[in-house]
């Protein structure tokens, strides 16, 4: 069972609040007299800070939802179930977040929705913009227990499971078909679903009471294929970005960090969401997570690592160039000092410890996206391109409204286990 709970609003609460009527205003400002007016952008970076931060980043840093759902719904870790809820939501946000960053972003948001029927198969960037529809839809759906446990909707959350796997079906074999263009996988997909799901109800296959399977397995195939497309982007520019960062494997870079970034959120979220809302620290179960992140950071940085080599890019990484310094940075704040605190036996026994080493890691995913969107990036004869002040208040403002937004909704739904919400101590 899940309970709401209660957390005060103070000094902190109103700076945020603060910080989102700036970023609405700068918002509103933009759109009324045109992207040039805010950013620094020009025709040698036509990608910034709000590429770098707000897409790249902030999808990473809502990769806790499909990650955990997937450890507890499919390889059945109960021990990690208290975490589902707080990671759906966050990653529900912070995927509106996401497209709140991105409409700001474009030239001409009132265009975005064309997408939608000029269907470019080939680009990246269509995978990824219907993998992010259909993965938030998939979100919202994941959501909608919360909201008739609320209300106390017994009938609704009955068809909500009768109903949600036959659309997580349609779904998939819509996405199959859209970016295959083959009616003979389309097919032989649809059927491998719909036996599936047969086989759930006939019994044959082990059935979750809280949620339908394939709407899991259905976020997590969005979740995975976007993730990584992210990374494909950026090997249409060999040209622009710089070797360190321009890898061939970029994508399959993309979708680990993704994961650790999703890793280190969930001990964020449940660090501070204890202590705003008083709530006892889930500490055996962060452990968990903190062991688990340690083998992600272990696996990402030998993957790292033995790429560098075989591209032969160590003259660049000693350098002293802005771009050595930058990579450097990302390397020893996102990858060896968290590790160093995983691996710290005294480190993983506290909470303190397992949050520093969450922060690091979302630090050090930050860094890394903002160095592949714009460090890296050479702008040839234009300027040099530095993020103007109004680009960072209005992706603050952002951040800001969708911390807001957890609160409220964790103070008015059940979104923590029973059993961890008590009190704790300040």
């Amino acid at each position: 069972m899940s309970t709401e709970v209660k957390g005060r609003f103070g000094f902190g609460s109103f700076i945020l609040f603060v910080l989102t009527v700036l970023g609405i205003v700068l918002a509103l400002y933009r759109f009324a007299t045109g992207i040039g007016s805010v950013a620094n952008l020009n025709q040698g970076y036509p990608w910034g800070f709000w590429i770098g931060f707000d897409i790249l980043a902030g999808i990473a840093l809502a990769g806790g939802g499909f990650v955990i759902a997937a450890v507890v719904h499919i390889f059945g870790s109960e021990k990690y179930h208290a975490l589902v809820r707080p990671a759906i939501l966050t990653a529900f946000l912070g995927y509106l977040m996401f497209i709140t960053g991105l409409l700001v972003d474009i030239g001409r948001p009132w265009m975005i929705w064309s997408m939608m029927i000029n269907w470019q198969h080939e680009s990246p960037m269509f995978e990824v913009g219907w993998c992010v529809m259909l993965y938030t839809t998939v979100l919202l759906f994941e959501f909608l227990p919360v909201v008739f446990e609320k209300y106390k909707m017994a009938g609704a959350l009955k068809i909500w499971m009768n109903i949600m796997p036959l659309v997580a079906i349609v779904m998939l074999v819509f996405f199959a078909w859209l970016l295959s263009r083959s009616t003979q996988w389309t097919v032989v997909i649809a059927a491998v679903l719909v036996i599936f799901e047969l086989a759930i109800r006939g019994g044959v296959l082990k059935r979750d009471p809280r949620v339908p399977t394939l709407l899991i397995m259905a976020g997590i195939i969005f979740s995975t294929l976007h993730q990584s497309s992210l990374g494909s982007l950026f090997l249409m520019v060999p040209h622009k970005l710089s070797m360190i960062w321009f890898s061939p494997i970029l994508p399959v870079l993309f979708f680990i960090s993704a994961v650790m970034a999703g890793m280190a959120m969930l001990i964020v979220e449940s660090t501070l969401s204890s202590k705003f809302f008083r709530r006892g620290l889930e500490l055996n179960i962060l452990q968990g997570i903190g062991k688990g992140l340690s083998w992600v950071i272990l696996i990402y940085l030998a993957v790292r690592v033995v790429d560098l080599a075989y591209r032969r890019v160590g003259s660049e990484l000693l350098a002293t160039s802005p771009q050595a310094v930058a990579f450097w940075i990302e390397i020893v704040i996102g990858l060896l000092i968290p590790l160093a605190l995983l691996l710290t036996p005294q480190g993983v026994a506290s909470g303190r410890g397992l949050f520093w080493a969450a922060i690091f890691v979302v630090i050090g995913l930050v860094v890394n996206r903002i160095n592949v969107a714009v460090t890296g990036i050479s702008g040839g004869s234009y300027p040099t391109y530095y993020p103007h002040w109004m680009e960072v208040a209005i992706s603050v403002g952002i951040v800001s409204l969708g911390i807001l937004a957890f609160l409220l909704i964790c103070r008015n739904f059940p979104i923590f286990e029973k059993e961890h919400s008590h009190a704790a101590s300040a």
